[in-house]
């Protein structure tokens, strides 16, 4: 069948909805989005080019879906909600430049966090080819999603994530910023953060109480050498254990005793004063490492 209004469109998005009784989980973390300018945004801060291929996470009832299939796309889409591989047969296009629906798009019923790529996309994808990561991710589970895809074994040139707009911020942050912490250093020793365009909550169906913002990650030519990367995010995260409290005041945890900490901060050039927002990346990896040694 041939759709002429785009999935996205409010109008399609409420027609749906009626014609398979389908609604929002929140559980899930559902929200329709019925913005096609900014359903198409994504698709452009994602580079999507012919022949691109694109895992997607979450393509509910298709409108993302059905735009990366257009761009060019081969899609490869990860869905844990049951009611919706009826719709996104019957909703996305039969055809994509003349390809059949099963030749550029394939529905992977399962847990992104649970994926393991290689088995899931063998004969589907060119595994020895990069993809694309596109997705409009559930409010509630955005971190673990983001650091489930920095730690597989997926190779990809980048990540293009719709997020709550307050987290897309604390990834951008920098020394400084309220907002800046463990998350904006554990993801950006590994990736370049863009924030490509914001996305209000009126675009969605139905409307959540925050607004969104799309983020572009592209990993690092050189990531940050961290050593140990377990026990370098745990230093981060003691380190912010209370912002209000200062730097000296905050590594109790790492080392007790005073003398030990002050000795350690005056010998890194890190005042005993300084609180950890004010701190620059490089910072926590050689306090991370100062550690480390003190340990050996």
């Amino acid at each position: 069948m041939t759709n002429r209004i785009p999935i996205a469109s409010p109008v399609r998005t409420a027609a749906i909805v009626n014609r398979y009784f389908v609604h929002a989980k929140k559980n899930l973390g559902q929200n329709f989005l019925v913005d096609l300018d900014a359903v198409q945004g994504i698709v452009r801060a994602a580079g999507i080019e012919p022949g691109d291929q694109v895992v997607e996470v979450g393509p509910g009832i298709g409108s993302l879906t059905e735009q990366l299939l257009l761009a060019g796309g081969k899609v490869a889409a990860y869905e844990v909600d049951h009611s919706l591989p009826e719709i996104l047969a019957n909703e996305l296009p039969e055809k994509v430049d003349g390809q059949d629906l099963d030749q550029r798009f394939k529905l992977i019923m399962k847990d992104v966090l649970k994926a393991d790529f290689a088995t899931d996309l063998a004969g589907f994808f060119d595994l020895s080819k990069p993809v694309k990561v596109v997705a409009n991710l559930p409010y509630y589970i955005t971190t673990p999603i983001i650091f489930n895809l920095l730690e597989s074994s997926l190779d990809f040139t980048s990540l293009t994530l719709m997020m709550q707009k307050e987290v897309a911020e604390r990834l951008a942050a920098q020394p400084g910023s309220k907002v800046y912490g463990p998350l904006s250093i554990a993801v950006q020793t590994q990736m370049s953060v863009d924030l490509a365009l914001e996305v209000g909550h009126a675009s969605f169906m139905p409307q959540p109480k925050v607004d969104s913002a799309v983020v572009v990650l592209t990993p690092l030519e050189k990531p940050a050498d961290v050593g140990d990367r377990k026990q370098f995010n745990r230093v981060v995260k003691l380190c912010f254990a209370q912002r209000r409290k200062t730097l000296a005041n905050n590594m109790k945890t790492l080392l007790p005793d005073k003398e030990d900490r002050e000795k350690l901060l005056a010998d890194l050039d890190l005042g005993p004063r300084q609180r950890p927002e004010q701190l620059a990346i490089s910072d926590f990896i050689r306090i991370s490492q100062a550690i480390a040694e003190m340990n050996k």
